[in-house]
This record gives structure tokens, sequence and C-alpha cells, in this order.
């Protein structure tokens, strides 16, 4: 295990992390106790100290088994929770991304896991009508306590984020340090806007469903069981000719590496890791030995041609104006005459 950099702090990651949302069972599906501790024991002696979790995670029972694992060595580990969806909420007020909700969450999540700071402290999800300035104000004041060392957006578009990171940084607040997102061969539409916004500012980039919710293990063409078939977690539906394609492609560049396919995915992630930024893919494994063939990916190296093929199989179009931008009339424009009089060649165009 190697680490990483979290965003454009001094903080030391893992450069995968846990995600617990399968610590527990009280949605009806996820793991028992024993379980639990069996994936969490096997991260850490992988050299994992990255832990992924949320209010919302089995209505709170992902942080209470997590809290219970790291209170030997709180220290050691680096705890990353998020409020928005607020577990066992019974009240609209304690929804959403306001301030109160935020404090009302962030108090809930401090006691389950029996610690009185998170490392990472996220916004969960847009709840569509929050003013970004009160959120950031908010976790501002979150930071300033002591009860959260750095902050994180999910699942927010790249404009807010960007806006986000902005007034931060124009207000002298806590940086917005991390965004996490959904990236896999299965989705790739974050290439567009996020994955680039991200590198521009330094963000480090958390991933889930690197595994299309399991899709691109393969298991279901095989016929075997998992959440497609057993209920409890999202899955990333395809055309079935798409979905096909990019199947084909993951077998066949497992089958030369003599690795799973399940490595292969992952593997394509870590490889797409940007200049500016960190990727760092959160393992949902639900067995010891799903999260030993998931952490085996970071030794697999996928050559070039690989990587073309994946690529080539998962394409997106590009989408407006990237379509624009590459097309040739305004590649002659920006390579030559009008272009070079206007900006002197020494100078970077964002």
């Amino acid at each position: 295990m190697h680490y990483k950099l979290l965003g454009n702090s001094g903080l030391k990651i893992s450069e995968v992390a846990l995600g617990t949302g399968t610590f527990g069972t009280a949605w009806g599906w996820g793991c028992t106790r024993e379980e639990s501790l069996a994936l969490f024991a096997a991260f850490v002696d992988a050299g994992g100290n990255l832990f992924d979790c949320a209010d919302g995670y089995q209505n709170g029972e992902a942080e209470t088994l997590l809290g219970q694992f790291v209170r030997h060595d709180r220290d050691n580990f680096v705890l990353s929770t998020k409020y928005t969806t607020a577990a066992g909420a019974r009240s609209i007020a304690r929804t959403g991304n306001s301030r109160k909700a935020m404090m009302h969450g962030l108090e809930g999540s401090l006691a389950r896991l029996g610690t009185d700071h998170v490392d990472i402290f996220w916004v969960h999800m847009p709840d569509l009508v929050t003013p970004m300035d009160e959120i950031l104000r908010g976790l501002e004041d979150v930071v300033q306590s002591g009860k959260a060392r750095y902050i994180g957006i999910s699942d927010f578009p790249a404009w807010k984020v960007s806006r986000a990171a902005t007034v931060a940084e124009l207000r002298g607040w806590s940086p917005v340090s991390a965004i996490q997102i959904e990236y896999s061969l299965a989705e790739r539409t974050a290439e567009r806007e996020l994955i680039p916004m991200a590198d521009a500012y330094g963000l480090s980039v958390f991933i889930w469903a690197s595994l299309g919710g399991g899709i691109l293990t393969g298991k279901y063409r095989r016929g075997e069981v998992g959440r497609l078939t057993m209920g409890g977690g999202s899955i990333r539906a395809m055309a079935p000719a798409r979905e096909g394609q990019i199947l084909d492609a993951i077998e066949a560049v497992a089958a030369d590496l003599g690795a799973t396919t399940a490595r292969v995915a992952i593997a394509w992630v870590r490889a797409r890791e940007t200049r500016g930024s960190s990727f760092i893919p959160i393992l949902g494994a639900r067995t010891p030995d799903q999260l030993s063939d998931n952490l085996a990916a970071i030794a697999l190296d996928l050559g070039e041609d690989h990587l073309a093929a994946l690529d080539a199989a998962s394409a997106i179009e590009p989408g407006f104006p990237h379509e624009l931008v590459a097309r040739d009339e305004m590649k002659a424009l920006h390579s030559g005459g009008y272009w070079d009089r206007l900006v002197p060649r020494n100078r970077t165009v964002i």
C-alpha cells in the first residue's frame, strides 16, 4: 500500500479507501459485526488507513461499528463521514444540507463513531435548495470548532464545487480538499467537467462504484448472485450492447494478464488519475475474498494496448463545448496565426 496527500493538504491517506456501507444489516442486507470486523482487519493489515462512511449508512449502524473498530487506535486512522440523509431522522428539518441539518448530522456521527472529531467531513449530496454559501459557512465553523479536520463535497455538479472552492479561497475559509464521484468503465461522464475541475483545483477524487455496482465483474453475465439479484445498493444500468462490449474488453484484458475482471476495472480507474489530482477508489467489498481481490488491483499495471482497448470499448461522446473545441477549424485557429499573435507562446491559457 502506498499513500497520497489529501488534496492540497499534508494529510497522508492510503491510495484506496474502504467503503463501510456494508457494515451492518439495518437495510436488510450487508455484513454482520463479525463479517465487518474481518473486512476492517484485512484492510488495515494491507496498510489501509482511510475509511469512507456516512450518517445514513445502514441507518447509522455502519458508523457505530466503525467507531468500535477504530477505538483502540483512533489517531492512526482517517475517518471520513457525510451528512445530508440523516440516520433515522423523522423530521424534515434534520435532513438536507442546511446548517441545522449539518450540525445535527455531525453531532450524531461523532456520537456513533465514539470520537470527538472526524478527519474528513463531507456534504453527501445536493438538496437542491440550500445556498452554497450557507454550506461553506457551516463547514468553516465545523473545522474551526475542531470537530472536523478537512472538508469535501460529494455528488455535486462541477460548477457548484468550483464556486465553493473559489469562495472558500477568497474568504480565507477552510479549503475544499476533495470531491466524491461515481466513475468507472460503465460511467465516464465525470470526464467532461468534474475530473478536469478537480485537476485544476488540485482536489483529491474519491471514486465510488468503480465496479459499476458489481456489473463490471461479469458475475451477472455468469449467472452469479449479487445486489442485482438480491437487492441492496445501486447498479449502473447500461444498454445490453454497450454492457457486452465493455465486458468483452475487460475479460480480454483480464485473460491476457491472468487477472480477474474486478482487478482490471479498478486498475483502469487508477490509471486515469490526472496530473493535478489524486484518485482514491473506494472499495465496497462484502467479503474478505472480494476485498483481497480488489486490493490486488493496486499492483496491476495495465499496458498501453490494454488501456486503449478499454478506453475504446467504454468511450463516451464528449458533448458541447468539448466537441466544438476538438473540431478541425478550432484546432487550426489555436495552432497559428491569430491565436499566436493574441497569446505569447510562453503563456498558458486555461
